[in-house]
């Protein structure tokens, strides 16, 4: 599944909080929170809100939100994720729109496997993303940029190199 920089493991933490051995789950959470991970948090407000405690699982959003670094497009991402399954203040389109703004920061600042994703969504108005063939053209010359050889060969396809 997803762990961080921090050893966290998302999927030890749901295993542990899903069959019945919720104390040993928090207290994972916890010790992970305590050392900074974001991804903790994230899944303490998930489980928060799994038990129906809907401030205090808002309250551990806010709190990763804002503490997720500039460069950290891996818990970015799972923020994104987070989101669009109901995590997080606002309504569910204001939520969704929210996690495609993520989703472009992280491909703005070069995570490729988002920068394909945004293509995609580009391309067919996926995921929230407007049907716009300029935008998906200006993430194929960004993926070629970084190297990728999908990219080059579609922009050579294309005569757009």
């Amino acid at each position: 599944m997803f762990s961080d920089a921090l050893g966290f493991d998302v999927g030890t933490a749901r295993c542990l909080l899903k069959q019945g051995e919720e104390s040993e789950g928090v207290a994972y959470l916890e010790q992970f929170i305590g050392k900074g991970s974001v991804m903790a948090m994230i899944e303490m407000a998930e489980h928060l809100d799994d038990k129906g405690d809907s401030a205090s699982s808002l309250a551990w959003m806010e709190r990763a939100e804002a503490s997720i670094a500039a460069d950290d497009f891996e818990t970015l991402l799972f923020l994104a994720g987070a989101l669009r399954r109901g995590l997080g203040a606002g309504t569910a389109k204001e939520r969704y729109f929210r996690s495609l703004a993520l989703k472009e920061r992280a491909a703005e600042a070069g995570h490729l496997a988002t920068i394909r994703e945004m293509i995609v969504n580009c391309l067919h108005g996926f995921n929230g993303a407007p049907k716009d063939s300029e935008r998906a053209i200006f993430w194929v010359r960004k993926a070629a940029a970084l190297g990728d050889a999908e990219a080059e060969q579609i922009l050579r396809e294309e005569g757009l190199s």
